[in-house]
């Protein structure tokens, strides 16, 4: 039977990226980490990682075994979660409003862990781009990017992703690489957004930030099709660079002025000041923290 604190640990490296952060958010030693999964591996007989000086990703089996090392560490916080709860039983409704750009399959599996976590808890999940009133909509929580202006809500930092502009080889080909950020002007973008995003990307930080135009070829609310037009020639795109790793890896996508590094995207949980923060959000709110990490540390693992 394979060792269960070895799995757990296998897990905790596919979610922080890495063996040195996972040491760092597991309080271990990074030696004991990586003894342990290499231990694992020799029991089960197959590579779960591919490592090297530079890289770490995640075997095909080992992709499929960390869906299983993840619904394991679920079971064991739903262990602790019930004794826990015969104390402080979390339950009531919640209402959620979710960005249309975030990855429906990434939430639907939050939702689904969130839910056998505590079970006493009903959701309403609606996926929107509209600036939704909290209080006169009924909604509890509302997932946001940033930067928020101020108000009578509480925002909470729940991640940052570090953007980049990137485009297909077969355009930068046809239209040439912009060397500056003023060369933008003349080059097609595919803008990520709503009917009232105009076609403007910041570049640069601090002192050296700029506001840049490009001519818009096709607006979407949805990041999974900005990346695929990307990389079907129709021109740059602003993208995470964790949602992009594998096509820059493979190279179907190819990231340009990255001496412009950009300042990263920051996605808040919002929810009013008129109520105190109830249990229902405050571990709502931990739980899509931990959880969205997690997901996406295996999406970009996976090659």
């Amino acid at each position: 039977m394979p060792d269960l604190n070895g799995m757990m640990l296998f897990a905790a490296v596919v979610r922080a990226k890495g063996f040195s952060q996972a040491a760092r958010e597991t309080g271990m030693p990074k030696s004991t980490i990586s003894r342990k999964v290499a231990q694992l591996e020799e029991q089960l007989g197959v590579r779960l990682l591919q490592r090297n000086t530079r890289h770490l990703s995640l075997t095909q089996v080992g992709a499929l075994f960390f869906q299983h090392c993840e619904t394991i560490c679920h079971e064991v916080e739903a262990a602790k979660a019930t004794i826990e709860n015969t104390h402080n039983d979390v339950s009531g409704s919640l209402r959620v409003a979710v960005p249309v750009s975030f990855s429906q399959e990434t939430i639907a599996s939050l939702c689904s862990g969130f839910m056998r976590l505590y079970p006493n808890i009903q959701l309403d999940v609606q996926f929107t781009d509209n600036d939704v009133g909290l209080v006169g909509e009924g909604y509890d929580i509302a997932i946001k990017y940033g930067p928020l202006q101020s108000s009578d809500l509480v925002a909470r930092l729940l991640f940052e992703r570090q953007p980049i502009l990137v485009a297909s080889p077969g355009y930068l080909k046809n239209k040439g690489t912009p060397a500056t950020p003023k060369e933008l002007a003349g080059h097609h973008g595919i803008l990520l957004g709503t009917s009232r995003s105009a076609p403007i990307w910041p570049l640069g930080k601090g002192s050296r930030k700029t506001m840049v135009n490009f001519q818009r070829k096709v607006r979407v609310n949805s990041a999974v099709m900005v990346k695929q037009l990307a990389m079907d020639d129709f021109g740059i795109a602003m993208l995470s660079s964790s949602s992009c790793k594998n096509e820059i890896a493979r190279g179907s996508l190819v990231p340009i002025l990255q001496e412009w590094p950009i300042e990263p995207f920051k996605v808040y949980g919002v929810y009013s000041s008129r109520r105190q923060l109830a249990t229902n959000i405050s571990v709502f709110l931990d739980f899509f923290t931990k959880r969205f990490n997690s997901q996406e540390a295996a999406q970009a693992l996976m090659f």
